[in-house]
């Protein structure tokens, strides 16, 4: 692994996070908006915003778990050859 890699894979794990914990924000608020509108049509278009921002955050979670396995390859894979 090339010197940078480990900080590099720490700093995009980081970000995923953050990333993650706005699209729960995210949905939340609109959820709560589709409960407070008066208009069906406007609550179903803040339930469908919800829905991207959850499909949003289980791809961002995919792809985190993703990162973490292999992060955990690489480790095991370089104990053993120390």
């Amino acid at each position: 692994m090339a010197n940078g890699e480990p900080e590099i894979r720490q700093t995009i794990i980081s970000i995923l996070e953050e990333a993650i914990g706005s699209e729960i924000e995210s949905e939340e608020k609109y959820l709560h908006a589709a409960e407070l509108a008066c208009d069906t049509r406007v609550s179903e278009f803040f339930l469908s915003l919800a829905k991207m921002e959850r499909e949003h955050k289980e791809q961002l979670t995919a792809q985190l778990e993703e990162l973490r396995a292999q992060m955990k390859i690489v480790g095991e894979m370089n104990d053993m050859f120390r």
